[in-house]
């Protein structure tokens, strides 16, 4: 079952989207906050528009349930924070929060990075209090936006750009989502950070790989296949 492996008679189409999906990586991309990055004017001209449409195809994502929440059916909301302001957030996290760490990589990343693309989730119950089918509907809502997720980083390496999946950090709190205009009622599942000078070989940008891409399990012993079903009529 290696992905490796060719596959006849397999169509170009699927070549293309298991490449897209093999050649994806996690890119941390850091500058000094006080000397961040600026980005020529025609780069953001270029790039802009395809973060805009990436967050727009990645809707396709399949949901199972209707979230109906502010005349929308969708149980996900994206929010583009194009590289002006998230300059302006690299030099704010530090007034607004009065316990930034020293190492705390948030406003270096932004100082780097080409747009930013927050994704909430809706919650449709009381986490607290939701009954068991209710359990399973939240985690449907959870479950299409995490696959929209995927989907803008497979559409955003399609393009060659840099991609970074953050749980959110400060964009998690209440007082970002407020600042940001954010809907309270969503729930923040990924900070995508995306890079748009991926090749730029300026050494005042560091860039961190993901830790944990090589680590993957080369023998697939993860993926169990049913091939006959006595094996479960003979067991207890």
């Amino acid at each position: 079952m290696s992905p490796a492996k060719p596959i006849p008679g397999i169509s170009d189409q699927y070549r293309v989207v298991s490449d897209v999906i093999q050649r994806r990586r996690t890119w941390k991309v850091l500058t000094d906050p006080d000397n961040p990055l600026e980005l020529p004017p025609d780069l953001c001209a270029k790039w802009d528009p395809v973060v805009r449409d990436a967050v727009a195809v990645s809707g396709w994502a399949p949901f199972h349930y209707a979230r109906n929440h502010a005349g929308m059916t969708e149980p996900w909301r994206f929010h583009i924070v194009y590289s002006k302001p998230c300059r302006k957030l690299s030099r704010h996290i530090p007034e607004w929060f009065d316990d930034v760490k020293p190492n705390n990589k948030l406003p270096a990343m932004l100082a780097a990075c080409g747009a930013l693309v927050l994704v909430n989730w809706l919650p449709q119950f009381d986490e607290q209090q939701a009954t068991e089918k209710q359990v399973q509907v939240n985690e449907e809502h959870l479950a299409a936006t995490s696959a929209a997720v995927q989907n803008l980083l497979l559409l955003l390496t399609a393009a060659g750009l840099g991609t970074y999946w953050s749980s959110g950090g400060f964009f998690r709190d209440p007082l970002m989502a407020g600042k940001l205009r954010m809907d309270p009622a969503g729930k923040l599942i990924a900070a995508v950070f995306i890079d748009y000078m991926p090749n730029n070989p300026d050494p005042a940008i560091e860039r961190i790989a993901g830790k944990h891409r090589m680590a993957r399990n080369a023998d697939l012993n993860w993926v169990r296949e049913v091939v006959d079903l006595d094996e479960f009529a003979t067991s207890s």
